[in-house]
């Protein structure tokens, strides 16, 4: 693509999605990690209710 103004709007705007997509899968990934720590933590939390 020529370097117009036009051009470099695009490509920013490409850069800012990628961007944001990146961030949306990093926090999602997060969330899951999360969630699966608290399910470990209730299992675990069960387990020594049952011990009691």
């Amino acid at each position: 693509m020529p370097d117009t103004r036009e051009g470099r709007d695009k490509k920013g705007h490409d850069e800012e999605k990628r961007q944001r997509e990146q961030e949306l899968e990093e926090d999602l990934e997060y969330e899951k990690e999360a969630e699966k720590r608290r399910e470990e933590h209730e299992e675990a939390e069960e387990g020594l209710a049952q011990d009691e």
